[in-house]
């Protein structure tokens, strides 16, 4: 009877030992699972708090599936940087000690593929795949607007190619598809009422100057300059020479976005020079954040960002929901820019042009843009997006469901609003 008891003594330990291992395996289980949907909710919902001129305002966020690239459309818009992460707490600049000087690396070397990235020669390049349904939801995005404005409002598309496009060495240039055809497919299927801006041509033409970064996904304020004067061209406008701007560099060189996406050693030998061209007008400048926090200044570009590690966001203090630029101008017209990050880099050479300028990023703003193209009585609307904007449906969607009613422009007689 004892050694029977025994045995039944041991059998609920033996029970008791693995309920307890399997609760915590679940646990811990869960405590990942719960952490990995944080990490994406905070993607999308970053916290942004108000900050003085002085300080940071927003950053870009960056989301990277450091896995092989996977195919599916959900995946392609995760790796894709329209959407990003933050990867570091708000200060996220790096101590003088600990920032990468380079290291023993080949700069030239065979490309290595990281997601929707790849690293050849120590330059990292996004690479651009056309997808004629992926393009299609945009270019049906774009021509809502067309179909929603009523009356002389001028509505504009600004599609801006990326570096892979001119600067990816000959002999790799299949790794990512033709920007100038999916840019040529998009304008040719958007609504007659679209004014389309051919900036490919004019940055085509200067392709061998310092228009992108090498360690980063955006355009340089040069390359941005070229999308601008190519805008006024076709507005027949004057464009502001470079030559009347004073030119502000950085004093630290520059590691960007595809160095936080990838952590590519490589790039810590071919790191970026960054600069502005200091502003010609004085502005007042007032933002509402993601979360819906206010905050003004008196400038549109931050140099304090130069001491940052992303300092990209120089440029408008980042990305912001909404934005209003006031002008001090003799101009009379109101220009609204619906833009991703692309936008920031550009829209300070419109100051010279427009007594206010209006900011929208589909990513963030919730309110109906039809109600603020009335209520502001907008004579012009700017769409500008980089050629990636082409592979990223959900984006797109944003951008086209950011509001259903139709609206006249202040010139009209009444303004119309339909069901």
């Amino acid at each position: 009877m004892c050694a029977k008891n025994i045995k039944l003594f041991c059998s609920f330990i033996i029970i008791s030992l693995a309920l307890i291992i399997g609760i915590f395996y679940n646990n811990r289980n869960s405590t990942d699972i719960v952490e990995s949907i944080s990490t994406v909710e905070s993607d999308v919902d970053n916290k942004i708090v108000k900050k003085d001129v002085n300080e940071e305002v927003s950053v870009d966020e960056i989301v990277l599936n450091n896995s092989e690239i996977n195919e599916s459309t959900e995946n392609k818009e995760v790796e894709s940087n329209i959407i990003i992460k933050e990867e570091q707490e708000e200060s996220d600049e790096l101590k003088d000690d600990e920032k990468p000087i380079g290291n023993d690396l080949s700069i030239e070397h065979s490309p290595e593929n990281v997601g929707n990235f790849v690293i050849i020669n120590s330059v990292g390049y996004e690479k651009f795949k056309f997808n004629e349904y992926n393009a299609n939801v945009y270019i049906e995005s774009v021509n809502k607007y067309a179909e929603n404005l009523i009356g002389d409002i001028k509505i504009y598309s600004l599609i801006a190619p990326t570096s892979s496009e001119f600067n990816m060495p000959g002999e790799y240039r299949d790794l990512s598809g033709s920007q100038k055809d999916g840019i040529r497919y998009a304008y040719s299927n958007m609504d007659n009422k679209i004014i389309t801006v051919d900036a490919y041509s004019n940055i085509e033409a200067h392709k061998n100057e310092y228009l992108y970064f090498k360690t980063d996904h955006h355009w340089t304020a040069l390359g941005a300059s070229k999308a601008y004067e190519s805008f006024m061209k076709i507005k027949d406008e004057e464009a502001v020479p470079l030559e009347k701007y004073n030119r502000i560099d950085s004093k630290d060189k520059y590691l960007g976005s595809i160095y936080n996406m990838t952590q590519n050693k490589r790039l810590e030998n071919n790191l970026d020079d960054i600069w502005y061209y200091d502003p010609l007008l004085s502005v007042e400048y007032s933002s509402v954040n993601r979360d819906e926090t206010a905050w003004d200044s008196n400038q549109i570009i931050f140099p304090s960002y130069f001491e940052h590690e992303r300092k990209y966001s120089a440029f408008m203090g980042g990305d912001t929901a909404f934005s209003h630029i006031k002008v001090d101008s003799q101009m009379e017209k109101k220009i609204l820019v619906i833009k991703d990050s692309y936008g920031n880099a550009f829209i300070p050479f419109l100051l010279p042009h427009y007594r206010d300028i209006f900011i929208v990023d589909p990513r963030y703003f919730k309110n109906n843009i039809y109600d603020l193209i009335e209520d502001n009585e907008i004579d012009e609307v700017l769409i500008i997006n980089y050629a990636t904007v082409l592979q990223l449906p959900e984006f797109s969607r944003l951008l086209g469901n950011m509001g259903s009613v139709s609206v006249t422009s202040a010139t009209a007689i009444k303004a119309t609003v339909s069901n």
